[in-house]
């Protein structure tokens, strides 16, 4: 009923929602089906989003890959003049690591106004291992209202909001409070003329992962006393600049994380004490920048999505304590930089990058 607005007009950023929900909620054949033929008569920039969704679940093989091929068999639903919409919206998922036990997957999710502003980004990372499924993170930011400021025409059902920006976030499953960026007109202008460029934060803490304490009874008769603990600290915040001047707009998500985990063992016994202990260390930074340059129609957008460089390390100690107060310590550590890299996107945004940097990308 949303999707398709047989009851009331929507915004685009709740009917592409209600998409996603369909699509992610083992979809019928009738409902894939409605779905595709809905393209083609959608808004501008919606009908490229719901092509680019329809062909990333294809691609990358997700649940409802297999209702929508069966439904792509009708020529009706799936023909040229439905897949053939310019625009630049875009969804897409990938890989960001790939071992036999763990595999973590990214999706960015795009969705412009139909003047070529910003309207949804989504970002999601997933974790999956053995069959059980962890949505780690979600960044959104979401925009409304913003015509107005390079002259251009609302879309349908749009033409009263108020002018907004804002971003939340989820982490591990749990909503985390939601940052304004600006609501209203006057409250827009004052920050164009006011801000800083700097992102604004949305969460910054402390998680406690593990703190696991047990005594383990050897073979030997002996105890061994293990102690488990890992924290991670978190950082998240975005950023939206626009420019007249330049007519230029950037919205940026900037991710950090820092992750420590130590393992301590430890056997009593009445002459001597012995124990080991491993520490691993890392910190990683994950940005996604969006810019759009709207001085010439069509728009340029160019997102990018880059791991920064980060360190690496890892930390081994050994002991033993006579009770005659001789002691002997052995420690070996290895610390490791791991190279930054830009992950990869559709052929499409790789050229429209080109056009909005020149030939410096």
């Amino acid at each position: 009923r949303v999707y398709h607005q047989n009851r009331r007009i929507y915004e685009k950023s709740v009917r592409v929602a209600a998409a996603d929900v369909i699509l992610s909620s083992n979809p019928s054949y009738t409902e894939v089906k409605n779905l595709l033929l809905s393209i083609g008569n959608l808004p501008h920039e919606m009908n490229k989003y719901m092509m680019s969704k329809i062909q990333d679940i294809l691609r990358f093989e997700m649940p409802a890959s297999k209702v929508i091929r069966q439904a792509m068999k009708d020529m009706v639903s799936h023909n040229y003049d439905r897949f053939a919409k310019v625009g630049s919206s875009s969804a897409y998922s990938g890989f960001m690591a790939q071992s036999a036990d763990v595999t973590s997957t990214y999706s960015l999710d795009i969705l412009y106004s139909g003047s070529g502003i910003l309207r949804r980004s989504n970002m999601n990372i997933y974790g999956a291992s053995k069959g059980a499924v962890l949505h780690g993170l979600q960044v959104a930011i979401e925009a409304q209202g913003m015509e107005s400021l390079i002259a251009a025409t609302a879309d349908e059902g749009e033409e009263e909001l108020e002018s907004f920006a804002g971003m939340s976030a989820l982490l591990f499953n749990v909503q985390l409070r939601p940052v304004t960026f600006f609501r209203g007109y006057s409250d827009l202008m004052s920050k164009m003329f006011s801000m800083s460029g700097e992102p604004i934060n949305v969460v910054k803490g402390l998680i406690l992962l593990t703190d696991h304490s047990e005594v383990i009874q050897l073979q030997s008769g002996l105890r061994a006393n293990a102690e488990f603990q890992g924290g991670l600290a978190i950082d998240i915040s975005g950023g939206m600049e626009v420019s007249l001047w330049y007519r230029e707009s950037k919205t940026s998500v900037n991710n950090r994380g820092a992750l420590r985990t130590i393992w301590h063992v430890t056997v009593d016994m009445d002459f001597m004490r012995a124990g080991v202990e491993v520490s691993f260390e890392t910190e990683v930074g994950l940005d996604f920048v969006t810019t759009v340059q709207f001085s010439d129609y069509p728009f340029l957008v160019c997102m990018q999505m880059d791991k920064t460089t980060f360190p690496y390390s890892e930390h081994l100690s050994k002991y033993e304590s006579l009770s005659s107060g001789k002691n002997v310590v052995q420690r070996k550590s290895k610390k490791t930089q791991v190279s930054g890299s830009e992950f990869p996107l559709h052929q499409e945004n790789s050229n429209m990058c080109k056009k909005v940097f020149d030939s410096s990308w």
